[in-house]
């Protein structure tokens, strides 16, 4: 990732805190990591891929004795550690992650594959680092949302999946629909237990499950974006 580009990231995270916002965890807030802590199951040790401030790791040491993070933004993650979180200032469009072979029993990455240059060095990495048979939880926007296939269709415009001001639609570099997304991950041994959409319009939807007809309908195409629960393969 270029310079300019993670100095950019840091300075959204100074601004956050400049304006005095919560950075923490609010449930209802952010209904991907809502969703994300209804889906995480009881481990040794969690990593968060792109922890942020930690909202997801804090709350997930409920159910791990060691929760890891690793994040491009040094002001994220020192907010991170504040909470307990053993977190790192990473790049991980450039660096190996910094832990063993199978040391998590869960890794997760929400809102982080769309930034990253080489998808398959990171996510060969994230399978690297988690167990056999270790869960592990991916968030991406989704892209068959019909909103955005109207954009597409009837405006002649590209859909944004992100309002932070970096470059073209937030700095993502790489765009997913769930289909996509489950060939990344069985590429990398990962199978997809369930998907999950969140972020729905109307927000009513949010409360239906995704099984069945009427979930798959909901999760398509009135998500904004989705929640895979995947396993790793044994060797």
């Amino acid at each position: 990732m270029p310079p300019e580009t993670t100095d950019h990231f840091e300075a959204i995270w100074r601004r956050k805190l400049a304006a005095g916002g919560p950075v923490g965890y609010r449930p209802g807030e952010n209904r991907r990591v809502d969703k994300a802590l209804r889906l995480l199951r009881q481990g040794e040790r969690m990593l968060d891929v792109g922890c942020g401030a930690g909202s997801l790791a804090t709350q997930a040491h409920e159910r791990f004795r060691e929760v890891h993070g690793v994040d491009l933004s040094p002001t994220a993650v020192a907010l991170a550690r504040a909470s307990g979180v053993q977190a790192r200032v990473l790049d991980l469009s450039r660096e190996p992650l910094p832990h063993p072979d199978g040391f998590f029993d869960a890794v997760t990455a929400l809102g982080v594959l769309p930034y990253v240059w080489d998808l398959d060095g990171l996510l060969g990495e994230c399978v690297r680092v988690l167990r056999a048979g270790g869960q592990m939880l991916v968030g991406v926007p989704n892209m068959r949302a019909l909103w955005r296939l109207w954009s597409v269709a009837a405006r002649g415009r590209f859909p944004r999946t992100s309002q932070d001001p970096v470059g073209y639609d937030g700095g993502s570099m790489h765009y997913f629909c769930r289909r996509d997304l489950a060939a990344l991950l069985e590429r990398h041994h990962l199978i997809m237990v369930a998907a999950h959409g969140v972020f729905c319009i109307p927000r009513r939807l949010e409360a239906f499950p995704d099984e069945g007809v009427g979930g798959w309908v909901k999760r398509e195409f009135f998500s904004a974006e989705l929640v895979v629960d995947a396993r790793k393969l044994p060797a």
